[in-house]
């Protein structure tokens, strides 16, 4: 029996008809020979490893024996030499497989998808043969530096599809869009009055950046930090990393904004 349902060429003319045409045909792998393959498409064609499909030699061996579909790339009917190409079928098929996967995403869905490359700014998920980029600003809603410290080669992750681009066939996702918005966490839990503890996650010239929740940083403005001293720069009492306790002064949630004293 064949899985393949395609006619195979018993004579030259077939072979002659399917070269003009571009036609694939079906063939048997026969033997692993220098430089790539034997195979039988009705009279025998050799098939180079660089277009057989497979890269590593585990994968070379086990093709022998196997029934491929091909292109004839080269037919010398004179000289009975057949060159064929299996590659290019299955790049046309994968690149089938990617657009048609493509037009079935839709913004705002969700998908699992396996964690292919990692680089310092991102990281390539496979959403089933075509990729989405999760940016680092899109992995958490706490500072991230480098996209290593969340995801690694191999993660499975649940993602949203945040834009599809049809003209570039780019597709952008998010991480953190999954999770409750921490400022709206923070909206319901601070408020005016409230003594809260946090953490020391930036220094500037004008204050003192608190972290009160993952992606929820409080500002202690430089004239909010002491009664008594003259502080000429933050640094000078907090250093990053130190636990405060503060009290909230003002809290604009809608605005991203909660300022400590």
């Amino acid at each position: 029996l064949s899985t393949t349902k395609i006619e195979r060429p018993r004579d030259w003319s077939g072979l002659q008809k399917a070269f003009a045409e571009k036609g694939n045909i079906a063939g048997v792998v026969v033997e692993q020979v220098k430089g790539g393959f034997r195979v039988d498409v009705g009279v025998r064609a050799f098939m180079p490893a660089s277009r057989s499909g497979v890269r590593d030699a585990a994968e070379m061996e086990a093709l022998v024996g196997q029934e491929i579909e091909c292109r004839i790339t080269k037919l010398d009917t004179e000289h009975e030499d057949v060159v064929v190409d299996r590659r290019v079928i299955l790049e046309e098929r994968d690149a089938q497989k990617r657009q048609q996967a493509f037009q079935e995403l839709r913004e705002g869905a969700t998908l699992r998808g396996t964690v292919r490359n990692v680089m310092d700014f991102g990281a390539f998920i496979d959403l089933g043969g075509i990729d989405g980029l999760l940016h680092v600003s899109d992995m958490c809603y706490s500072r991230v530096d480098k996209a290593s410290d969340v995801v690694k080669p191999g993660d499975e992750l649940e993602v949203k599809i945040l834009k599809v681009d049809p003209a570039t066939k780019k597709i952008s996702v998010g991480l953190k869009q999954l999770q409750e918005d921490p400022w709206t966490i923070a909206a319901r839990t601070f408020h005016v009055g409230d003594r809260v503890s946090g953490t020391v996650s930036r220094l500037t010239d004008f204050g003192a950046f608190i972290e009160l929740l993952p992606g929820v940083d409080g500002l202690i403005h430089i004239s909010e930090l002491s009664w008594d001293k003259r502080v000429r720069k933050p640094g000078d009492l907090l250093k990053i990393g130190e636990r405060v306790e503060t009290v909230v002064l003002q809290m604009h949630a809608e605005e991203r904004r909660i300022s400590l004293g």
